[in-house]
């Protein structure tokens, strides 16, 4: 390293600290805190937190007893619903329990704002849901997803009820459990919100931020949801963190569930990756740095929201309602960033027939039989076209190639 170079990061180091020194102590991200709960909840001990099961009540207890130690008040919420074994549609459905846990930091204020994760995942996979064939009784322990956002939740819960300030905002920290059967426990929390706590202004969900990478490639989902987010995510933005913007408030997470009750919300994700859904998300691969990044961040969003009388809400460019059903996947995990170039892959299962066809991840699918792709939703309307043993031309754009691929669905 060359003196200037010497110089110029002895400039950054100084402004980080002379930051750092300007904040209260206790709104400084905790190393230990954010690891060791992560690495708790994505342990063996807890057999992949599936909802109802022994593994998500022992979480549950964890994530209760840590909140108490906040000095929060807190309520377990149960709630109940139906699921199918194997994804069977013929298949006899079983009844399923859940329980989210609640944090509520009363600041005697007129206003409310919700941080959440949800702390559920795929147990053994026993419903069929990983993305690694013939992974039945394998633990699942899902340490991006969602282990990464309940442990920093669980620390931004830390920071707001232990600082020197008082905020003119309630906060409500839920951890959620259910969501990997359909946003279950954030859905029957979001029946109600309104009523019980005041007036409730914004929602902010963090799912799977444990895997920042090295081009610190950070999505906000969301942001079209109050004209106060674009202006808002950028003033607080981490240096060197490089946002790519999703307008919608409709995504595949609790946030939606809050959407649809016309709550502006903010979605955070560090994208999927070759671990998704599979036994090998595991804490070892968590990138704790960016993790710690993403965590201030968040808490420096909802502090400056904490001053704001109103946050206004928009509607964005799809309701919930509007979403097509369909009876075939190919196996894909898309982005739900905003284009018209395609539909992004960030993720393909093995086995499934996009896997089959030859589809990576990184590639854009721009056709699928007749219909042309230009995002997520014309990409949901070519599918509910479509029927199982149907055998469809596909086209995909694979850096400055253009490939011409068969998928059997």
């Amino acid at each position: 390293m060359n003196f200037k170079k010497h110089i110029i990061f002895g400039l950054v180091a100084l402004s980080l600290l002379a930051q750092a020194q300007k904040r209260d102590k206790q709104e400084i991200i905790s190393d230990d805190n954010l690891k060791s709960s992560l690495v708790y909840l994505a342990s063996d001990e807890l057999q992949g937190r599936l909802t109802g099961s022994e593994g998500e009540k022992k979480a549950s207890a964890f994530l209760e007893k840590k909140l108490k130690s906040f000095g929060l008040k807190t309520e377990l919420q149960d709630f109940s619903y139906s699921v199918r074994p194997d994804r069977n549609p013929h298949s006899t459905p079983v009844k399923v329990t859940g329980r989210n846990v609640i944090g509520y930091l009363n600041n005697k204020a007129e206003r409310t704002i919700i941080i959440g994760a949800h702390y559920d995942h795929l147990g053994l996979n026993e419903y069929n849901n990983s993305t690694l064939p013939n992974s039945k009784g394998m633990i699942h322990n899902g340490a991006d997803d969602n282990a990464s956002g309940v442990s920093s939740v669980l620390e931004i819960a830390r920071m707001f009820s232990k600082n020197k300030t008082k905020e003119k905002a309630n906060f409500l920290f839920v951890l959620f459990s259910g969501e990997e059967d359909g946003l279950m426990g954030s859905k029957a929390f979001a029946e109600t919100v309104k009523e019980k706590y005041p007036k409730p202004i914004a929602m902010i969900n963090l799912d799977m931020v444990g895997r920042l990478n090295a081009e610190k490639a950070l999505t906000v989902g969301g942001v079209g949801t109050s004209p106060l987010f674009g202006s808002l995510i950028e003033k607080h933005r981490p240096e060197g963190v490089k946002i790519a913007i999703d307008s919608s408030g409709v995504g595949p997470s609790d946030h939606t569930s809050f959407y649809s009750k016309d709550l502006p919300v903010l979605f955070l994700f560090t994208g999927v990756h070759s671990d998704y859904h599979k036994p090998s998300d595991d804490s070892d691969k968590i990138n704790y740095e960016g993790l710690k990044i993403i965590t201030q961040y968040v808490f420096d969003i909802a502090k400056t929201l904490s001053q704001r009388e109103e946050i206004p809400f928009t509607k964005t460019k799809m309701k919930k309602t509007d979403v097509p059903s369909f009876k075939v996947t190919i196996g894909v995990m898309p982005s739900f960033i905003d284009a018209d170039d395609g539909l992004h892959i960030e993720g393909v299962s093995e086995g499934r027939p996009a896997d089959k066809a030859g589809i990576q991840q990184g590639d854009i699918l721009i056709k699928l039989g007749d219909c042309q792709i230009t995002n997520i939703y014309t990409y949901m309307e070519c599918l509910s076209k479509l029927k199982s043993g149907d055998e469809v031309p596909a086209q995909v754009k694979r850096g400055d190639k253009i490939l011409n691929l068969s998928i059997k669905l």
